[in-house]
């Protein structure tokens, strides 16, 4: 039978919405290695370090033509291309023209939530960190793409802040072994600085912790809830990333990436003994955490049967008062319509000393029940 396609496709798409579902920048379905950056995206800072065991030469470039240009003039040394702010999409085909690079990783570089991976191509090797840094007491999780050649590292993040000045402070003061050294274990350097920075991280959320413990013991609030709730997810972020971070360096002991610089293996070692240490550290302080959140509830539930125990005491002391009130607030007559003694409706109420009498009743209740409930330790 012929199909009618006119009767089908209405059929089919008849109320149906079109949604159209995204993945970073790309949409779901685009041709694979398509990127495009965002309009909102910083204009780029390029910054270039230049040296070897004798000479380093530091300078800025807003262009990557002249910064290419620079690093081909001096090719006899190790180079640094930080660039920091992606630009446009006009400016990062002209990196990948200039230096070949592969349109999937220009891609990975653009979509900003990638998990750390190492990738082997043939002219470059292609790493992807994270850096967690805090800013106004904010953690920002920032991705950073490297490119790995044989002298040039190129390195790119979308903003202008980071954590490898201490990168940059050895380089120009030619501090340890690093101007000794190649651009592999140059890049080990910059990894290893992104790693380090979680140590701080770690110690400033450790410090938030227990001033909130001191806090919410002596009198808890609402926004110490919220804190805490802050400190949590800011805790599974680092916890999540620095497994990311520890699995990458594993992989790059097992590849040919430790055999380009000698015992450049024993650093990548000593840098994967740091992910293990930090995520112990994490592990503690998601433990404190959970546990705060425990202490926050009790403290709030005491409060609150300190209250409730108050407000008991203080109704078992005026409900017999209240009886009292009650019974002798109902007004009986003297008299009888007649003029007769009614000598059963409270006489009380018409004694000269009754008012008094009353009060003095109602005065050692209070002290009884008082006195009472000090005995059994309720007050």
């Amino acid at each position: 039978m012929p199909r009618r396609p006119e009767v089908e496709d209405s059929f089919l798409t008849k109320d149906i919405p079109q949604k159209k579902f995204t993945k970073g920048i790309g949409a779901i379905g685009d041709v694979p290695g398509f990127f495009e950056v965002k309009e909102s995206s910083q204009p780029p800072n390029i910054e270039v370090y230049s040296y070897n065991e004798q000479e380093c030469i530091k300078k800025l470039f807003s262009s990557v033509q002249e910064a290419a240009d620079h690093v081909q003039q001096h090719r006899a040394l190790t180079s640094w291309i930080n660039i920091e702010g992606y630009g446009s999409t006009t400016f990062l085909k002209q990196l990948q023209e200039r230096f070949e690079l592969h349109n999937l990783t220009l891609e990975d570089i653009v979509y900003t939530s990638q998990r750390p991976k190492v990738e082997d191509y043939d002219s470059h090797l292609f790493i992807i960190s994270r850096m967690l840094y805090f800013t106004n007491n904010t953690l920002v999780n920032e991705q950073i793409g490297f490119f790995i050649f044989e002298n040039v590292v190129i390195t790119i993040q979308e903003s202008y802040e980071d954590c490898l000045q201490p990168v940059r402070e050895r380089i120009v003061g030619a501090r340890g072994r690093i101007r000794q050294r190649n651009a592999y274990y140059l890049s080990y350097a910059l990894m290893d600085a992104i790693i380090d920075n979680f140590f701080p991280m770690i110690e400033q959320i450790h410090g938030r912790l227990e001033k909130l413990e001191e806090a919410i013991m002596v009198n808890p609030k609402q926004e110490h809830l919220n804190e805490i709730t802050k400190t949590k997810k800011e805790i599974i972020q680092i916890r999540k990333v620095i497994l990311a971070e520890r699995d990458k360096i594993a992989e790059l002991m097992r590849s040919d990436y430790a055999e380009k610089d000698t015992k450049l293996s024993l650093f990548l070692r000593d840098a994967y003994d740091h992910c293990i240490q930090i995520i112990e550290l994490i592990e503690g302080e998601k433990e404190i955490a959970y546990s705060l959140m425990d202490v926050y509830m009790s403290t709030v539930s005491n409060k609150t049967n300190d209250v409730m125990k108050f407000l008991t005491v203080l109704s078992a002391i005026f409900i017999p008062l209240t009886f009292i009130a009650g019974v002798y607030g109902m007004n009986f007559a003297e008299r009888d319509h007649k003029g007769n003694i009614l000598p059963l409706n409270m006489p009380e109420l018409y004694s000269p000393y009754g008012y008094l009498a009353t009060w003095g009743v109602m005065l050692l209740m209070v002290v009884g029940l008082v006195v009472f409930f000090k005995r059994r330790k309720w007050l």
